[in-house]
C-alpha cells in the first residue's frame, strides 16, 4: 500500500511538471486588450491549468509583461510566451 501511494505521488508530480512545459492556460481567442488578469484559483481544478509564467499585453507600457495565471477565469489577454505575445500585439 505504501508503494502504491508513492507511485501515485510520483505520477502526479510528473504530470504537473510536464504540464508546466506545455501551455495549458492559453485562451482560444487571444486579444491584445484588457488589463492584466491573473484569474482565480477558487476550485481545486484550477491548479490543472495554472501557469507560473504567462504574458499579457500592457497598453500602458506598449510591451508584453510577465504574469502568473492562477488557472481559472481571467480575460483573453494571456499568452504562453513573450514571443507569442509580442508577435500578436506589437504593431
Amino acid at each position: 500500500m505504501k508503494c502504491l501511494l508513492i507511485l501515485v505521488g510520483l505520477t502526479l508530480y510528473m504530470s504537473c511538471t510536464d504540464a508546466q512545459s506545455t501551455c495549458v492556460g492559453r485562451p482560444i481567442n487571444q486579444v491584445c486588450t484588457g488589463n492584466q488578469d491573473e484569474g482565480n484559483s477558487n476550485t481545486r481544478w484550477c491548479g490543472v491549468t495554472a501557469m507560473n509564467e504567462m504574458w499579457y499585453w500592457s497598453s500602458r507600457t506598449r510591451k508584453c509583461e510577465k504574469m502568473r495565471y492562477r488557472g481559472c477565469g481571467g480575460n483573453n489577454n494571456r499568452y504562453c510566451s513573450n514571443r507569442d505575445c509580442t508577435l500578436k500585439c506589437r504593431r
